[in-house]
Order: structure tokens, then sequence, then C-alpha cells
């Protein structure tokens, strides 16, 4: 009845999959637990090998890196179950019920989603700028006021799904980097009509990456974002902003602007106290530069 899958890549989530398992002991109906790594370093699937002994778990290992979108699809036709849950291997359980509040409202849509939350206090300087971010977004993604916006705030983090619709409108394949492959889902899902229902049970996101790896990421979502544009400008206020910026003729000096301030702001950001309105500059600055052919930035 219930297929939870996990993608994993350099990271460690044994204990993810126990507690897990342990509360789908208690739901009574037939599931399984299946992990697939997307071609992790040694020492990753030497402890994620431990998965394959516990009940109803499996441990999948890929060959080579296919990438966020790829890794999903494969774990949804490997699937025996009628509903999956997916989520990311970086999630920690944070409420016993968490299985049962899905399969709880397993009728009420196609598609469930359950948010999540981060720690209380910053776990580490290195993660300043992830930690930040998200702790000043999240009262912003309730289920309340993610509901008031269904598809614009889906994430694949955490959500529940069934299998039939999955097969019929898998993740896209084109987006092979990092970043927007959840944004090109929902808009799927809004195309097609498909209900998402937006309730709160998160997970906890304990894999916050360092200050220089968020950095990192951001560039590649947004280089993302430039090749698959026209599929998603719908959706992203960066690029939405960029076309304000364009009709205004302003690209140009954003981007100069940006490149000017680059070296100040990359500093900031990865201190302890990074400035979140230089963050959202940084994203729109990169973003600008992308469409400046001279810029030998964006290959750095």
């Amino acid at each position: 009845m219930l297929s939870i899958l996990i993608p994993t890549y350099n990271y460690v989530c044994v204990k993810l999959v126990t507690d897990l398992q342990q509360q789908a002991e208690r739901l009574e109906c037939p599931y399984e637990i299946l992990v697939a790594d997307d071609a992790s370093e040694d020492a990753f699937k030497r402890e994620n090998r431990k998965i394959n002994g516990i009940p109803n778990c499996k441990y999948i290992e890929l060959q080579e890196n296919v990438g966020r979108s790829r890794i999903r699809n494969i774990l949804g036709r490997l699937a025996r179950y009628d509903y999956l849950i997916f989520m990311d291997c970086d999630a920690s359980v944070v409420s016993n019920e968490f299985l049962s509040r899905y399969m709880a409202v397993r009728n009420a849509a196609e598609v469930v989603y359950g948010g999540l939350v981060h720690p209380e206090q910053l776990p580490s300087p290195k993660v300043s700028l992830a930690f930040f971010y998200e702790k000043h977004a999240e009262p912003h993604f309730t289920a309340e006021k993610r509901a008031l916006h269904p598809y614009k705030v889906f994430r694949t983090f955490n959500f529940m799904i069934l299998r039939e619709t999955f097969l019929k409108h898998p993740f896209d394949e084109t987006i092979t980097h990092y970043g927007h492959e959840d944004t090109l889902f929902g808009l799927v899902l809004k195309k097609e009509g498909i209900k998402i229902l937006h309730i709160d049970n998160p997970l906890m996101n304990c894999g916050l990456d360092t200050n220089r790896n968020v950095l990192r990421k951001t560039e590649e979502s947004l280089r993302t974002l430039y090749v698959h544009r026209d599929k998603l400008e719908r959706s992203s206020g960066v690029h939405r902003l960029y076309g304000t910026l364009q009709r205004l003729h302003l690209v140009l000096f954003v981007s100069l602007l940006y490149r000017l301030c680059r070296p100040m702001i990359r500093r900031n950001l990865y201190s302890r106290h990074p400035n979140l309105y230089f963050f959202a500059f940084y994203k729109v600055g990169y973003y600008c530069s992308l469409f400046d052919k001279n810029n030998s930035l964006v290959n750095q």
C-alpha cells in the first residue's frame, strides 16, 4: 500500500530509514522503503548498505550519477505500492505520527505536501546563510499559506503522490543539473489540474549546506533557470524581475554592479551574519550576468 522513496547522494540516511520503518510497522499495511544512491563516494555507500538489513527496506546503488529528476523517476518505477512518499535523504522525522498523518488523508488528493522545518538554533556558523534564509521563510510556508498558492510553493523534500499519477507525470529529465525540477513538476501538476493538498506534516531539514555550497548551488540553480527559462519563467520571481529590468534597460547596469560588488557580497554571505538583502541582490545580479556574454564570472 505504501512505498517510501528516498534518493541519496553522499549522505548517510540509516537513522532516517530506521525511524520510518518503525512507524511503518505500526500502520498494519504492506509497505517498503527504497533508498536509491546516486553514485555516492564509497564511505557513504558502506554505511548505507546497512539499510538492506532492515525489514522491508532496500538500498539500491546506481553506478553513475543520473541527477535529481531521473533518480526520483527510477524510484517511482521500482515502487510496488499505490501510494508513494518521496523525501530527501537529509530529512529527520519529528513526529511519531508522520506516516499515519499522510495515510489519514490519502484519499483527499492525488498529491499531498507535508512541508519542512529547520533547527531552532544555528547549528554552525558555516551554515548561517542557509539557516537564516530558511528560518526567515519558514513562517510563510505553513499549510494555510502554502494552500493560497498550492503549485508555486511545491518542493520535493516531503510529499505523497499516487503512483499512477506519478507514472503519468514524472519529473522532467531534461533538467540534469541542480535546481527547479520541483518547480517544473508543480507547473505540470497545475497544467493537468491535479489537486495538491497542503498539510502541516513536516520533516526536519538536517542537511543545511555550508555557505559556500549555498552560493555554488544557487548559481547552478540560476543557470538551470537560464537554460530552461521558457518552461519556468512564469513561476520564477528572479526571471520576472529580470523581465522588469529588461524593459527598463537596466540589465547591463545590474550585471555590472553585481560584478563590482560580488567580492564584498560574498564575504558577507560567508560570514556568521549574512545579509539576506545582499543574497537577494546576488541572485538577481548573477542571473542578469548570464545574459551578458562578455561576463567570465558565470563560469567560475
